[in-house]
């Protein structure tokens, strides 16, 4: 059985040979040969992944073994996609400062201007967000009186890509949650500040930019992208930074019209969810979601992988559950028998075994140690 099979099997409820194994190792495509690289759609300062051997070695074995979802993320540009003027940005000169690279994007409008800094590391993936674009509600009201030009979604290098994937994985196009869109245009802990003092300038925001989002969502889909439509962005509406209440309020209003969207072009709907997910999957579950990585549970989450299983009533494949943090501290044989763990708690049907998180530095020794006996350990517990 080939990987797309043993994905699409274990995703539409039919029998697959083994459970499929997912490292959640970014990778790139050069023609069908798979290389280091980040995410598609996202780039790296540098050509840290390439340059390192450890990952090399362990993109060469998942291209090899294991099942790959390969994201592409022509679908999601952010905040500069949907709510600002493009030909109103302009990138800085880049700048050094601390043992960082400074870029900085401004937004000019008549009368206006915002801006964003980010920092990056070389040699990483580690990124930080210095500035945002908006510094209060003043900022992003005006935001939305200003002019905005749509751009038409192109397919771009998406067929390419999955000629050279092959059989060897499964595509995945990457969506943003509207409410994740607007949460980037403010420092985190004021969007949380304000959704609670400013709700109605949020909501409006959230429904410009879900608006905006379902035309060029559904432009995508007739030009047939899928199988899978990714979101991305619930687990910042998720205990403790929001209740329940809220997570109904600012992610099941305005992402399921999108789900149901992307369903009705025939596509399965997954979503990325970090967290405290005992409340969320029970939505997801009446969304009519596929597919929830990671799927953490206790002591990381508020659920253990018997209740998820049980709250996904057949329907939700579980994708997870070994913590980077275990990856990066815990022996081989630990890592074996937590696979192990996982299988007969969350499977065998209706489970991807992955782990929470991607690397995001030089893999070390030991690390690559742990990601070889975490695919050993998938498929020696994982036939069925």
């Amino acid at each position: 059985m080939t990987s797309r099979e043993r994905l699409t099997n274990t995703l539409g409820s039919r029998k697959a040979d083994r459970v499929p194994v997912w490292t959640h190792i970014p990778f790139g495509l050069q023609g069908s040969k798979f290389v280091p690289a980040p995410f598609h759609g996202y780039a790296d300062y540098d050509d840290w992944r390439g340059q390192d051997p450890a990952y090399r070695r362990l993109v060469a074995r998942m291209e090899a073994e294991c099942d790959n979802l390969f994201f592409w993320g022509g679908a999601d540009s952010g905040a500069e996609h949907y709510l600002f003027g493009v030909s109103m940005l302009e990138q800085l000169p880049q700048v050094e400062h601390d043992g960082k690279v400074v870029f900085t994007t401004v937004f000019r409008a008549p009368g206006k201007e915002l801006r964003t800094v980010k920092a990056i590391q070389p040699g990483s993936g580690h990124t930080w967000v210095l500035e945002h674009y908006c510094k209060g509600p003043d900022d992003a009201r005006q935001l939305l009186e200003l002019p905005w030009e749509s751009r038409s979604p192109k397919a771009g290098d998406f067929r390419e890509l999955a000629k050279g994937l092959g059989e060897r994985g499964i595509m995945v196009v990457g969506v943003l949650s509207p409410m994740c869109v607007v949460c980037r245009l403010f420092d985190p802990t004021d969007f949380l500040i304000l959704s609670r003092i400013e709700r109605s300038l949020i909501h409006r925001l959230c429904e410009v930019v879900a608006e905006r989002m379902h035309k060029n969502l559904e432009a995508l889909l007739q030009l047939g992208l899928g199988p899978i439509v990714r979101f991305g962005g619930a687990e910042q509406a998720t205990p403790p930074m929001m209740s329940p209440d809220d997570f109904d309020d600012f992610v099941v209003r305005y992402d399921r019209p999108l789900m149901d969207l992307a369903r009705k072009h025939g596509c399965l709907v997954a979503v990325h969810c970090h967290g405290r997910i005992r409340h969320a999957l029970g939505r997801f579950v009446e969304m009519g979601v596929s597919l929830l990585d990671p799927t953490e549970t206790v002591p990381d989450g508020d659920i253990t992988l018997a209740e998820a299983r049980s709250m996904a009533a057949g329907q939700i494949t579980l994708a997870g559950n070994i913590q980077v943090r275990e990856m990066a501290s815990c022996s081989g044989e630990e890592i074996r028998s937590r696979v192990r763990q996982v299988i007969e708690q969350a499977g065998p049907d209706h489970l991807i075994v992955t782990i929470t998180g991607t690397p995001l530095e030089r893999i070390s020794p030991e690390l690559e140690a742990n990601y070889n006996a975490f695919i050993d350990a998938a498929f020696e517990h994982g036939r069925l």
